[in-house]
């Protein structure tokens, strides 16, 4: 077996690996630090453009924003409705079930608690079933 005796004193080889990481490390940071500034110079130049178109175009965007505000509200809606019927595998779409008080046009309506049809014979505000007197009501074919 080989037992090497440890040196208290550092080899030539061994002093410049240390100066050599030392060098690496020292140029990594001055890299980083400046990438970091780069960056932050590109952000904050990006941002004051941001700044200053808004701050040309306010009344556009005040115009605007509310007609996109209620089209996004819209798509919103329809995707969350269609996410639960799909995810809930609902026999009943449930744009087509009713509660309690909706304005319905006349027509037949299925509790959705007994299955009793309900009929409507005007355009009216749709009362609760006939039978259990549940609040929900589907006119899905």
């Amino acid at each position: 077996m080989n037992s090497m005796k440890k040196d208290g004193v550092n080899t030539p080889t061994d002093s410049n690996l240390v100066e050599e990481a030392r060098k690496t490390l020292i140029g990594a940071k001055d890299w980083l630090l400046e990438d970091v500034a780069l960056m932050g110079a590109y952000w904050h130049d990006k941002m004051g453009y941001t700044e200053a178109w808004i701050d040309a175009n306010w009344h556009l965007v005040l115009e605007e924003g509310q007609d996109l505000i209620h089209e996004l509200d819209e798509k919103e809606d329809a995707a969350l409705l269609w996410l639960i019927n799909h995810v809930n595998n609902n026999p009943v779409p449930l744009e087509d079930c009713h509660v309690v008080g909706d304005e319905v046009p006349a027509g037949e309506y299925t509790c959705m608690a007994c299955g009793h049809n309900n009929l409507v014979l005007k355009t009216q505000a749709l009362n609760a079933c006939e039978v259990c007197h549940y609040g929900l009501l589907s006119s899905h074919d």
